[in-house]
């Protein structure tokens, strides 16, 4: 008998088709910044869920620098061995709601993007973005917990860099997590600071982290923006970033005109990223009773292709190399169809985590 299971997460909307029925898998593997390394307790009735939510509505809230216009200058560094390595400076500015423009610039790649009443201009073809580039705005853009009606919730006490946190276990799949225990495949992880209000660490998946710096944090219309954040994958540092300065925007019209700009598009160039969640055939002479799983990490090119792939977690070396193999076939999934007449090109983050059921 198969039991339905939600198979695609777009940011907090969930697509579900039918995968077989969940099976034991095995625990994530440890990391520094894996928080929850004991029992999570489910959410049970509405109280603990306003509570929880509430905690991550306002940790959101309270650093969100777009709830007004603003500036911001972010550098950042990239150590990781790819085409992104070195160091990045980045500035975002939004005048007004209709209004905005981002400027990067890195050794390998710069780029203008000017956003005026919902139409894209670009110094860039709407070609493949950098991942670490993403990953970074992702860090600072996306820091929204959304949880809907079909979205379970667990939480769990932590600590970090001893302060102690609480910590929220995010699953969108059609069956909530069963009972106790330690995160699961399928979870998100979002760390808070419940004394000072502050996001602290962020995991979307296992193997991939966030953690923010407020150890010198800016004051802007009184939010506490963190002056710095950090993103490693399987333990290993690839990103260091720093928030050079947030103020308000200077007066310059002439900064969001287009001239010398191609008009791309309507809409934005990226959104948060995309997960996946796939069941693959059983890999043979594997032990039978427990599920092996793995995490992949890719970039989406406007035409469906993937590059810079990655594998950010896995149970087993085996898992490892099926999944490697699996996605060297893959193109475009289930959404890498082209856009809509005038609707801007986009690329993707994409998160896809493969399960191999076990004989």
């Amino acid at each position: 008998m198969q039991t339905p299971r939600c198979a695609i997460v777009i940011g907090a909307i969930s697509l579900c088709v039918p995968l077989m029925a969940q099976s034991s898998e095995p625990p994530v593997p440890s990391d520094p910044l894996e928080l929850v390394t004991g029992d999570a307790q489910p959410v049970q009735d509405i109280n603990q869920r306003a509570e929880i939510v509430n905690l991550l509505v306002n940790a959101h809230r309270n650093s969100n620098v777009r709830a007004q216009p603003y500036d911001l200058k972010t550098a950042f560094t990239v150590s990781s061995s790819t085409s992104s390595d070195g160091t990045w400076q980045m500035e975002d500015i939004s005048p007004s709601a209709s209004l905005y423009r981002w400027t990067v610039q890195s050794p390998a790649y710069s780029a203008v993007h000017l956003n005026a009443n919902r139409i894209l201009y670009s110094s860039q073809t709407p070609d493949i973005l950098p991942l670490r580039l993403l990953q970074v705005r992702t860090a600072i853009f996306y820091r929204s917990a959304n949880v809907g009606p079909r979205a379970s919730l667990r939480t769990a006490n932590g600590a970090f860099n001893g302060v102690e946190v609480v910590c929220a276990l995010i699953s969108r799949d059609a069956d909530a997590p069963a009972g106790t225990g330690g995160r699961q495949w399928n979870e998100e992880e979002w760390c808070v600071d419940p004394k000072a209000g502050t996001l602290v660490t962020h995991s979307m998946v296992p193997g991939l982290y966030v953690a923010y710096d407020y150890s010198k944090s800016l004051m802007f219309h009184g939010k506490l923006v963190p002056n710095g954040f950090t993103i490693t994958e399987a333990g290993q540092t690839v990103v260091e970033a720093q928030t050079e300065s947030v103020t308000d925007p200077a007066n310059n019209p002439a900064a969001f005109q287009p001239a010398g700009l191609t008009q791309v598009g309507v809409g934005p160039i990226m959104t948060a990223p995309w997960r996946f969640q796939m069941m693959l055939p059983p890999q043979p002479g594997a032990s039978p009773g427990t599920n092996q799983v793995a995490v992949v990490h890719a970039m989406q090119s406007p035409d469906g292709q993937l590059s810079d792939v990655e594998v950010l977690a896995s149970s087993a070396p085996s898992a490892k190399d099926a999944a490697l193999a699996f996605i060297a076939k893959w193109h475009s999934g289930m959404m890498g169809r082209a856009p809509e007449p005038g609707a801007t090109p986009q690329s993707h983050e994409v998160l896809i985590t493969l399960e191999s059921p076990q004989p």
